[in-house]
């Protein structure tokens, strides 16, 4: 009777979600998701046999510890470990994609099978990594816990650690809050670090995907989830990057564009709140992006909180690019705010001989980014403000140069 019990509530959860995304989400919006998704699915099925892209269920599935995560840059593999494969080819709910792109590493479970592993005789629900990387944690690698959570079926929610505690009370405030989000259905966790052999593992495919749009299924859950967010702040907000990445020195050169205290400056003078995200606790963070009249946000790991959001068809969105914007990477954002803008206006990127064009430091054409959030503000910047955007970043750029040896990124 317990049994059934539960079983009931998480129908009428699962019931209650779908309710809440149908109610927010709008006809012609959710023909738009539904046809991201079809098209993925179609995609699946010519690539991978006939196989499509639904939730497996696995017996005596066998995992391993990662063997490498997000080390691509170092050299390294971008996805290698997990659940092991019998047929690649045949499986495509276990590999990891973005976009359109198998950026996973397969391990065969008899090329890979672990010595004495431990036994599992009960039902988990495979969620994937948790990486020490804020961005990629959300975006990239958090999308399978959510529907797993709202499942009715019986069974805790699996996690691999990558360089983080290795125990749930060890984890960060921001992977604390995280995984307490994404849990409507109070499932446990489970943090593995061992190799496992588990007598059923329920794996459901990536619901959110780096360069595509999310399932409508997972967009409806998240207008769900955010029920357990006060709105903190209202008005115009500008998401800065400024003090993670002020870009003065080589030890701080981790990616920004030049000039951006100078904007802080003239925004806060008009009486719009900037804040930086990495002062500020994750469920704090999007209670003031929940409660903002309009966004103005600095590309960077930070926006990835915005994808923690459901659905918002009236909020004012505008991401003011560092970097050029591969095909697919307004998806995540453009499935909750329709309207958002993303600002390309480079000039010119510079990075550290033998560093990474990401982590340069760039000029903008700030006509174009001053035009954009112009329409925003009550009281907009002029064009003598604009000009002294511009000078600003070509001293930050100068001062850099004097201390660190730069390389112009060549133009894409």
């Amino acid at each position: 009777m317990k049994i059934l019990n539960r079983l009931f509530c998480r129908c009428k959860l699962w019931i209650a979600v779908r309710w809440l995304g149908h109610r927010r989400v709008p006809t012609v919006h959710r023909r738009w998701l539904r046809a991201k998704d079809n098209g993925f699915r179609a995609w699946i099925r010519s690539e991978f046999h006939g196989f499509r892209w639904r939730t497996l269920v696995i017996r005596q599935a066998e995992l391993i510890p990662w063997r490498d995560l997000l080390n691509r840059p170092a050299g390294g593999e971008a996805y290698c470990g997990g659940v092991l494969f019998k047929d690649p080819e045949r499986q495509p709910t276990l590999h990891h994609f973005r976009g359109k792109r198998v950026i996973d590493t397969p391990l065969l479970a008899v090329q890979a099978a672990a010595v004495n592993p431990l036994v599992v005789d009960g039902r988990l629900f495979w969620c994937g990594p948790l990486a020490f990387h804020f961005g990629h944690q959300i975006a990239d690698f958090g999308s399978r816990v959510l529907l797993a959570s709202l499942d009715p079926r019986e069974g805790e929610l699996l996690w691999y650690p990558w360089r983080v505690a290795q125990r749930f009370d060890d984890l960060l405030p921001w992977q604390h809050f995280l995984l307490s989000y994404l849990n409507p259905g109070r499932k446990r966790h489970c943090i593995a670090t061992a190799p496992m052999r588990i007598r059923e593992l329920v794996v459901v495919p990536q619901q959110a995907r780096m360069h595509a749009a999310p399932t409508l299924a997972h967009l409806e859950a998240m207008s769900w989830c955010e029920r357990v967010l006060t709105p903190q702040a209202d008005g115009l907000v500008y998401v800065s990057r400024s003090k993670f990445a002020p870009c003065r020195s080589a030890e701080t050169l981790i990616g920004a564009f030049a000039g951006e205290a100078l904007l802080e400056q003239f925004l806060q003078e008009r009486g719009v709140t900037v804040i930086h995200p990495e002062m500020l606790n994750l469920k704090q963070q999007l209670e003031i992006y929940l409660g903002a009249e309009a966004l103005i946000v600095a590309e960077g790991s930070a926006q990835h909180g915005l994808e923690l959001l459901g659905f918002h068809r009236r909020k004012p969105l505008v991401v003011i690019c560092r970097r050029p914007q591969e095909d697919g990477m307004d998806l995540p954002l453009r499935s909750r705010f329709p309207s958002v803008r993303f600002v390309e206006a480079l000039q010119e990127q510079w990075k550290a001989v033998d560093g990474v064009a990401w982590n340069g430091l760039s000029v903008l054409d700030w006509s174009a980014v001053v035009n954009a959030m112009n329409p925003l503000m009550a009281l907009p910047l002029s064009i003598r403000e604009c000009a002294a955007l511009q000078q600003a970043s070509e001293d930050q750029l100068q001062k850099l140069s004097a201390t660190v040896c730069l390389e112009r990124v060549p133009d894409t």
